[in-house]
């Protein structure tokens, strides 16, 4: 059977040793940090754009939401011209894509 001061022993270096780790991982994570931030920079420079448009969002579809009631036939016109649109362009952006290639 093990002594008590032997298992205290024990326990202590198992102690020791996870602090040592978990040091070790915090060191890694501070190094880290730099990197992450780097890496996410572009996205978090995009959300701060977005958020700071917020207020204009709101008002154009406060805006859109009023004219619709008065005018439905107008923005369901506007609707498709702008899904006409957006066709066009991915096709001419096909088309510089391939004659590039």
């Amino acid at each position: 059977m093990m002594s008590k001061q032997n298992k205290q022993a024990i326990l202590a270096r198992r102690k020791k040793l996870l602090l040592n780790k978990i040091q070790q991982q915090r060191a890694d994570l501070g190094k880290s940090t730099q990197t992450w931030l780097d890496v996410t920079e572009p996205y978090d420079k995009a959300w701060r754009i977005l958020v700071s448009l917020k207020p204009a969002f709101l008002v154009g579809a406060s805006f859109i939401s009023l004219y619709s009631i008065k005018h439905p036939k107008k923005i369901i016109r506007l609707g498709q011209r702008a899904i006409g649109a957006i066709g066009l362009i991915r096709t001419i952006q096909k088309s510089f894509k391939k004659t590039s290639e």
